[in-house]
């Protein structure tokens, strides 16, 4: 009788591909902007080696804001306890928000703004624990590739005038990425388990290119520009994603 009390509160569960399709929300970690190369001269680096206004070495501190996420899987259950998927996963705005600690003139209020988009592609596997109740648990880890795109950054100097602003060009880069998940399967029917997860994700950096800066001051004629490095940001973030699975 024990026997078959487990088997009824947990069948075995039917081997066979599935899709998987899901929308979340991400809540970005703290980071900022560094330079690829504090030291380099040719071109010149953005911030530079040396330390700001604020006591901290020359950068931008700042985060992403919450952002929307989109997942598509497709996926193939080996097991009652074992699946793997092929994960395509796409966050469309990344909005960057902070400030930079520039000496001189530029006074302590220096914002700093910019806009990036990530699509990831990961193989993940889960491991489903046994049910509790009406649902069953997992666990999941990833690894992939993330393409990291970013928009221009600007840094905004009202302390010196209302419109003065130093642009830094565009950039992508592809960068290796990871993620960690646990959540809970709810199954609506024979067919179809509604996912909540939480996830980690690694998404490596977004980057601007070497290039030329934008500059707009009071001093200086229209359309100025001076030769810059790249600079850096890290992507990780922490979200809750809701997704429906269908096996066939």
């Amino acid at each position: 009788m024990p026997d078959i009390d487990v088997n009824l509160a947990n069948p075995p569960l039917a081997s066979g591909p599935y899709v998987r399709l899901g929308a979340g929300s991400d809540w970005p970690k703290a980071n900022g902007f560094s330079d690829n190369n504090c030291a380099s001269q040719q071109p010149p680096s953005l911030f530079g080696c040396r330390t700001g206004n604020n006591g901290q070495p020359l950068g931008a501190s700042g985060s992403f804001k919450p952002a929307a996420v989109i997942d598509a899987a497709a996926g193939y259950r080996f097991n009652s306890w074992l699946r793997a998927e092929a994960l395509l996963s796409w966050r469309p705005e990344l909005e960057f928000s902070g400030q930079s600690n520039f000496l001189g003139r530029a006074g302590a209020n220096q914002p700093v703004t910019g806009s990036a988009s990530s699509v990831a592609g990961f193989g993940v596997a889960y491991v489903d624990l046994p049910k509790v109740g009406r649902v069953r648990p997992f666990l999941g880890a990833g690894l992939g590739v993330a393409r990291n795109s970013l928009s221009s950054v600007s840094y905004r100097f009202p302390g010196i005038a209302a419109n003065a602003a130093t642009v830094t060009p565009d950039g992508s880069s592809s960068d290796l990425a990871y993620l960690l998940t646990a959540g809970i399967s709810i199954p609506l029917n024979k067919r179809l388990d509604l996912d909540l997860a939480y996830r980690f994700s690694d998404l490596g950096d977004v980057r601007t290119s070497s290039g030329q800066a934008g500059l707009s001051r009071p001093t200086l004629p229209a359309g100025t520009t001076i030769p810059i490095g790249g600079t850096q940001a890290a992507l990780q973030s922490h979200g809750v994603q809701l997704s429906l699975r269908y096996s066939f």
